[in-house]
């Protein structure tokens, strides 16, 4: 397919199964001819323990599933604030910023916590995508093929007019005005139903490591999904993960240093990463199956209030930055 080429119809099925991270990268490069234009291209990726299919793993934000809606954010903020203070003032992003930007500090922060938001968790990174397909996969997820969506950030916000100033396509900082105009809580001008790609503050330690990036959703009532909007393949690419390489695939990554304590640099991986090693090194007994997960899970349980996110990072909401006990 040529370079550049517009493409249409809505993204509901892979474009290619890969078994092998040289095979996952060698459909990166085949996915930026597609959906690149020609000249410089930024692609972001975000991993989903399942592809898209009827009953869903679309690209939806965790407040427009399981019955909730945007216009439900009110309730979540308020209770959030209410019961986040006595935590994040020990936090090294503390203190909140004033105004706008009050706002959107603790919408990111909810979402690194996995309180439902309109946010979609993107990274810079394709190999961290990748990891997060597969990290945290659980009984419903066996034998089921991974998944690993490509975004051209730049084709999904030529939707919008940002700066008269800027080329179409400009991804800009949640901070900036015009982004709480098209997508605050009081948006003052009318949007199109489709989520922006935005920058948002490097707030914690998880999303610098993983490149985090986000898509906002509008604050309406009613979310489609990003895959499924009728230009979504000029902009947008699924690659599928067969299930019966996952298990190569997992062991790949932690050969090239691609490995849970490499994308949650804090004191909650610390104890996994010492066993990891004593076993690789031949120091330690190995673990038996299943008791890095249960390791991880008391992880959780002791470190209320801190920044745990041991499990289940890019599942059907694709967060990188939820704990082990959410699958919103």
């Amino acid at each position: 397919m040529p370079n550049g080429e517009q493409l249409t119809g809505p993204v509901t099925q892979c474009v290619s199964r890969i078994n092998s991270v040289e095979g996952f990268l060698n459909a990166v490069d085949k996915v930026f001819q597609r959906i690149c234009p020609i000249g410089r291209c930024e692609l972001w990726y975000r991993g989903q323990n399942q592809p898209a299919n009827p009953t869903g793993f679309n690209l939806t934000p965790s407040i427009a599933r399981s019955g909730r809606n945007p216009l439900m954010e009110i309730i979540y903020l308020s209770k959030f604030k209410s019961y986040a203070i006595p935590s994040v003032q020990g936090l090294t992003s503390f203190p909140i910023p004033n105004g706008s930007d009050a706002y959107w500090h603790w919408l990111f922060m909810m979402q690194h916590y996995g309180v439902p938001t309109r946010l979609l968790d993107w990274s810079r990174d394709a190999l961290t995508a990748l990891f997060f397909a597969l990290d945290g996969r659980g009984p419903n997820d066996a034998g089921k093929d991974a998944a690993v969506w490509i975004l051209n950030p730049v084709r999904l916000n030529e939707a919008f007019s940002f700066h008269s100033f800027v080329n179409p396509g400009y991804i800009p900082n949640v901070n900036e005005r015009i982004v709480n105009l098209y997508f605050g809580p009081n948006a003052e001008i009318p949007s199109n139903k489709k989520p922006a790609a935005v920058i948002g503050p490097l707030n914690n330690t998880h999303i610098v490591a993983q490149r985090g990036v986000f898509t906002v959703f509008p604050h309406d009532k009613e979310i489609k999904s990003l895959n499924l909007f009728s230009d979504a393949s000029n902009y947008l690419v699924e690659i599928c993960i067969a299930a019966e390489s996952i298990a190569l695939i997992s062991e790949q990554l932690k050969r090239y240093g691609v490995t849970r304590f490499t994308l949650y640099p804090d004191i909650t991986e610390v104890r996994n990463q010492i066993a990891l090693e004593g076993e690789e090194e031949g120091q330690l007994p190995v673990a038996a199956p299943g008791t890095t997960q249960e390791i991880a899970t008391q992880s959780v349980k002791i470190n209320q209030g801190k920044p745990h996110f041991t499990g289940s990072a890019f599942n059907e909401t694709g967060s990188s930055f939820l704990s082990v006990k959410s699958h919103e």
